[in-house]
């Protein structure tokens, strides 16, 4: 070892300790932010959080840094820790189907108690919406009744909802039907419920009301709503709980009337989170068989040659005429569990799809939810504040300390002439934090809290410019951001082609270009760019982002009448916005950040225009307009991959994808043939594009990526081998796997 290479690696151990000392600093500061919103709420009886009292303390911590760190890489990671303390610090936001007073609302009062937020969803399909956006932590849903059997709703809504969600725990309540309402009992005429309360109630009503005119309704609320409305002359009631003639002023005409005393239903809380293994679990899967005579046999034969108990089972047929059947099946055992998922994989090879709803803990009726409480060790504010104030100084100071170290680790790859962005590094760097992090902030807390701390070190070593296309506000933008950190300089360029010419050139450092969307595949610019340009940089990085629209607006929501965005965007929010805003004026612009800014504009003009726009968080913060409502697409799996261009090549990681373009030569089975290369070979293809060559027509340049490096020897010799088979091959760039979307 060279003593430049010990001297690295000193440096990057010492880095490595106070790294260890920073991370368990940062989750102490959280706590303290934590335990500063509880102390707010409770002496000021509010539900949200000081934001004042945020702004300040982001100006305080800057007002305490010495450097070298810059105050915008210091600014970005505190908002994250501050970010990252509201979610755990503020109340549990829990869905379920509504109004007040359905059994749902009562199962989930019964299980998460009176200290979180509830909120009332109009179907059961907004249940698993608002899981799934994220806007509720958790969500109440019937599965199924024991009189009445499946609710066929939720079985359906999993079938949309299986990859966005997952089930997190059940609970059972025993349903005791009463007949509501303000009339005579012997001038009942019409009996408003849910249809699955009036089939559960079918014996009794039939014999007390056999001439009554029996209405199904929404929820047993809103048919208690319905009675509470009605005049006492016509004769209406309601079924539906006790709970809901209290909440609309009803008399208990009759109590439990349904026809099967033990009548049960069992709940399903659905969530974003996945639950641990606790040795007393229940896994819940869903799939399709095999299109062959006995797969549904040979799938349950597994289950029974393993003794694995099944406790449910429904089906259900595909929603195509003459389409599969779905089952549904809750086995015993964590599907993490190694045998379990061993057992599982068995079963897949009978199936054609199966998928894992979710994995929880079986049913515990002494079980209640319980919030971790982080800390009740201050009673005021006034108590608080030296312990805030302490915590922010070790915070900045060890930034600091470790920035330090950086600028000598600077200095070491200016002599060496070694990039200052190394992926590789970066990839070590975030799986480092992951592994010292023991919360409470998670680790995509932490992964960008450290991205705003290294944009912070870009800085200090050599600033660096980041080309994007533009204009500022456009998702590429807020790509860049989450990816590079706010401390450097982002250039914005009118075409995806600019970007790559402006690396050619040096004019910037790295660019970021889209390359493929989830929902229209392939961007056909940048593919034709690497074509033309493809001797003259690499590929450096990938970064996958998740495309989020807000609605952004300076009004009321109720106020809205006119709305600014993409004609894309109208229709990837088309749902949401026909259900929200069915009245509101759609005006199509070229790009989300112009619809902001001429949103803004208007508004600056008339404030009470009552305008919008679709586009990104960012946006709203660059233009001046705040977001009404947030994650309003309505495919949440809308996911842009962008790729990092750049004159060098990155290292070895120890996770890597190579991407090449080729074009194959003039013969039958010739794109075949380099693709069994790879087959023969065992490697995985993670992407396959082809675009015209546009040197012959009918000629085409293919994109694949495989995974590995390309200085690995093994990769490099089965690339030579699937270039026999080529026009022409050419290396792309190898990079780290991104691991997660931004």
């Amino acid at each position: 070892m060279s003593a430049t290479d010990k001297t690295l690696l000193q440096l990057r151990t010492a880095i490595d300790e106070v790294d260890q000392r920073l991370v368990q600093a940062i989750n102490d500061r959280s706590k303290l932010a934590v335990e500063q919103a509880r102390i707010y709420r409770t002496e000021t009886g509010s539900r949200g959080i000081d934001q004042h009292s945020e702004v300040q303390a982001v100006r305080n911590v800057i007002a305490k840094n010495q450097g070298p760190i810059p105050n915008s890489a210091l600014e970005g990671a505190y908002r994250e820790i501050l970010n990252g303390a509201f979610v755990l610090g503020r109340p549990t936001r829990v869905g379920y189907l509504g109004p007040q007073g359905t059994f749902s609302h009562l199962a989930a009062s019964k299980f998460f108690g009176p200290t979180v937020d509830y909120e009332n969803l109009r179907a059961l399909e907004g249940v698993f919406e608002e899981v799934a956006r994220g806007h509720v932590d958790y969500g109440l849903v019937p599965i199924e009744n024991s009189t009445g059997g499946a609710i066929i709703e939720t079985l359906d809504s999993f079938s949309d909802y299986h990859g966005r969600l997952t089930i997190y725990g059940e609970i059972r309540l025993a349903i005791q039907f009463s007949l509501l309402g303000k009339c005579d009992p012997d001038n009942v005429k019409v009996i408003y419920s849910k249809g699955e309360a009036l089939a559960q109630c079918r014996q009794w009503l039939s014999e007390k009301y056999p001439n009554a005119q029996q209405i199904p309704a929404q929820s047993t609320a809103s048919a208690a709503e319905i009675a509470y409305l009605a005049n006492p002359s016509d004769g209406v009631v309601a079924v539906g709980s006790s709970k809901a003639g209290e909440l609309y002023d009803l008399n208990t005409l009759f109590d439990g009337i349904e026809d099967c005393n033990n009548n049960i239903t069992r709940f399903l809380i659905l969530s974003k989170r996945e639950t641990e293994i606790t040795g007393k679990d229940k896994a819940s899967l869903m799939f399709t068989c095999s299109d062959r005579p006995g797969s549904l046999v040979d799938i349950l034969s597994v289950f029974k040659r393993y003794n694995i108990n099944l406790s449910h089972i429904e089906k259900r047929p595909g929603r195509e005429v003459g389409s599969d059947y779905t089952f549904f099946v809750d086995i015993l055992g964590h599907a993490n569990d190694g045998k379990i998922a061993e057992i599982l994989g068995e079963v897949r090879a009978h199936c054609k799809s199966l998928h894992v709803l979710g994995s929880f803990p079986v049913y515990d009726e002494n079980y209640r939810y319980q919030k971790e409480i982080i800390s009740n060790k201050y009673s005021s504010l006034d108590e608080l504040e030296p312990a805030i104030e302490t915590m922010d100084q070790r915070v900045v100071d060890l930034v600091n300390e470790r920035a330090n170290l950086v600028v000598k680790i600077g200095d070491f790859k200016r002599k060496s002439d070694v990039p200052i962005y190394a992926p590789h590094r970066e990839h070590a760097v975030l799986n480092k934090i992951k592994s010292l992090n023991s919360g409470p902030l998670t680790d995509k807390t932490f992964e960008s809290i450290y991205r705003e701390l290294m944009s912070g070190s870009f800085a200090i070593e050599k600033p660096l410019s980041i080309g994007f296309l533009g204009p500022e506000g456009e998702f590429s933008h807020l790509a860049a951001v989450r990816h590079f950190g706010s401390s450097v300089n982002f250039i914005p360029a009118r075409e995806i082609r600019t970007v790559f010419q402006q690396v050619v050139n040096g004019e910037i450092d790295y660019g970021l270009v889209p390359v493929e969307n989830s929902s229209v595949g392939g961007i056909n610019e940048t593919l034709d760019s690497f074509i033309d340009l493809h001797d003259q940089l690499n590929i450096y990085g990938e970064v996958k982002f998740q495309i989020r629209f807000c609605l952004l607006a300076n009004c009321k929501p109720e106020q809205v009448k006119k709305i600014y965005s993409k004609p894309e965007v109208f229709e990837q929010c088309r749902n949401w916005l026909s259900t929200q805003y069915p009245q509101a004026t759609r005006v199509p612009t070229e790009s989300t950040a112009l619809a902001t800014m001429k949103a803004k504009t208007d508004i600056d003009n008339d404030p009470d225009c009552g305008v919008a726009a679709i586009g990104s968080s960012l946006a709203g913060e660059i233009y001046g307009l705040r977001p009404l409502f947030e994650a309003i697409e309505d495919r949440q799996s809308n996911m842009t991959r962008f790729l990092i261009l750049s004159k060098s090549k990155t290292l070895i990681s120890g996770n890597d994808k190579t991407s090449i373009m080729f074009t194959t030569a003039d013969r039958s089975g010739a794109l075949m043939d380099v693709l069994e290369v790879f087959k023969r070979n065992s490697i995985n293809l993670t992407h396959l594009e082809k675009r015209p060559s546009r040197e012959e027509n009918w000629d085409y340049t293919f994109f694949i990526d495989i995974e590995g490096h390309r200085t690995n020897s093994a990769i490099a010799q089965i690339i030579g081998e699937a270039r026999a088979h080529c026009k022409n091959l050419t290396v792309l760039g190898s990079f780290p796997a991104s691991q997660r979307v931004l």
